[in-house]
């Protein structure tokens, strides 16, 4: 059903200026059933006193257009500076209207409103915001993707089934163990290219570390979606293919916000940008599925069970394998070189926190010891440290999801099938939800402080909707333990062989595109720990 749709859309040449048709949300079928009846009752009230759809402020078609070209006022903005333009011109709510078939988007700011739309979510919640890959997916010419299997392009049930065959390998606590082995190699060579890239004299790394931290995440998620070492981090006799899949997944990060949120007309003409954008996907795919079949050749040749988390996935479906390690590099790559960056520049900025966190490492792990299951269980404090690291740096503007129900946000009535973009991480330095919002204190996410902090501050966030660093419900990141044992391990293994510091200034030091990223110089002064 899906690919037809969107082929009797793309042929609406001339039907550039309207609202997008099409919607998958038509599919959304809600379970009520989990619902108070007299919660559903007052929804239905509200939207009956609420002001109508049309109501809502916000940009015309026109002023977005003329305000993203050459010039215009939203010319190379990043988006939370948009968002936040936008905020002061019309308040909590507004809408962005959608432009050469892109989707209309809702934004909000009120977390009251974002609580209504996860609690009438459903069973199978539709997350938009990957309308690009779905538009790549269906339009593969092999027989990869299907509208069965879609990944994390998909929607409805057909998603489910997806994400029902792929948790029991990536959402269970038992194999976590997985992930330890190929993280602590790579942090290793991590460890060995700090020490080789520092300066002999001022043991600072150069301006462009973020590439490294890049090449850190890249090579743990690749160790585990792919099941081999690339050794990209090493710079040198590293995977002929390491390198080549590493540009390519820039390609696709510039890409998402050039041709999803930027104006762009390639659903109707194929742009340069999108061209790029098809053939980087051509070729992330290809050397994916080639470490795909690696793997079931192996597990063929030694007729037991797999023991990675790649081969694990090639025993449920060699097509369920291949799809999912293209997402978990696509979710997993550059998502965790920004919040990795961000927690370093907590750590380098803050001497007594990171003296801190080095005591708590060096009594539960040791300084050369392994990183095993049992002596990672207890270290409250590196967990709470990253909490507050995503807190200070989160990751993304929100969460974005298409209402499940007709609803009335910020006293509007929104119709089902809108989209609509949550920016709870953007209040997350706002008092009306923390005391001290502006400073860094992990001890706010400890359970030993209910009451109150040293000086009297509450440790506690206001709104259970505030702090959602990895989504919400069903749809939430599918590879959300593979990223803490990498931060964790990351974390604790640089605090056990280096004092941090950073002599320069943090203001401004993320942009937003489509995602955040760090944008000034990590010149990061490493120092041995004696």
């Amino acid at each position: 059903m899906l690919s037809n749709v969107v082929r009797r859309r793309s042929c609406k040449l001339f039907n550039i200026w309207t609202y997008k048709e099409f919607s998958t949300a038509i599919d959304i079928k809600p379970d009520l059933s989990s619902l108070e009846t007299s919660y559903v009752n007052d929804l239905q009230k509200e939207w009956q006193a609420a002001k109508p759809f049309p109501a809502v402020p916000g940009p015309t078609r026109f002023q977005m257009v003329r305000g993203f070209m050459k010039g215009g006022e939203f010319h190379d903005k990043p988006f939370d500076a948009l968002l936040r333009l936008f905020r002061e011109r019309y308040g909590d709510i507004f809408l962005m209207p959608g432009m050469f078939g892109q989707n209309t988007n809702l934004i909000t700011f009120n977390l009251k409103d974002h609580e209504k739309v996860f609690r009438t979510e459903g069973a199978y919640p539709f997350r938009p915001g990957n309308e690009l890959a779905l538009e790549y997916r269906l339009a593969r010419k092999d027989d990869l993707y299907d509208e069965d299997n879609l990944g994390v392009a998909g929607q409805g049930a057909q998603w489910n089934k997806f994400r029902h065959a792929v948790n029991p390998v990536l959402m269970q606590p038992r194999y976590t163990v997985l992930y330890i082995e190929p993280i602590a190699k790579v942090n290793e060579d991590f460890i060995q290219r700090i020490i080789q890239l520092r300066d002999p004299n001022t043991l600072e790394v150069p301006g462009n570390f973020l590439t490294e931290i890049k090449r850190l995440a890249f090579d743990s998620v690749a160790s585990i979606a792919l099941d081999k070492h690339f050794g990209l981090v090493r710079n040198d006799d590293s995977v002929p293919e390491a390198q080549e899949l590493f540009d390519n997944f820039q390609v696709f990060a510039t890409s998402m916000y050039d041709l999803g949120i930027k104006p762009s007309i390639y659903k109707y003409f194929k742009t340069p940008t999108f061209r790029r954008f098809e053939k980087s996907m051509d070729r992330i795919t290809d050397i994916c599925r080639k470490f795909v079949d690696e793997a079931l050749e192996r597990i063929e040749k030694s007729g037991g069970e797999g023991k990675s988390v790649l081969e694990k996935l090639v025993k449920i479906d060699r097509r369920i394998a291949i799809i999912m390690a293209v997402d978990m590099l696509i979710a997993g790559a550059d998502t965790t070189a920004t919040i990795m960056s961000g927690a370093l520049l907590c750590l380098a900025t803050n001497p007594e926190k990171q003296q801190k966190l080095r005591e708590e490492i060096l009594n539960n792990i040791g300084k050369k010891e392994k990183f095993t299951m049992e002596n990672m269980k207890n270290l409250p404090y590196l967990r709470a440290f990253i909490k507050e690291s995503l807190r200070i740096y989160p990751l993304f503007f929100g969460n974005l999801r298409t209402t499940g129900l007709d609803l009335c946000l910020s006293g509007y009535q929104i119709p089902k099938g809108t989209n609509v973009i949550m920016t709870s991480n953007m209040l997350l330095q706002d008092e009306a939800y923390f005391d001290r919002p502006k400073e860094f204190l992990p001890e706010r996410w400890l359970r030993s402080n209910e009451k109150e902090l040293s000086d009297g501050a509450s440790p506690k966030h206001t709104n259970p909707f505030i702090f959602l660093p990895f989504g919400f419900g069903p749809r939430s990141c599918a590879g959300k333990r593979i990223v803490d044992l990498e931060m964790e391990m990351t974390m604790a293994n640089i605090v056990r062989n280096f004092e941090m510091e950073f002599n320069y200034s943090t203001e401004n030091a993320f942009n937003t595109y489509f995602m955040n990223t760090c944008r000034i110089p990590l010149k990061f002064k490493f120092t041995d720990l004696k």
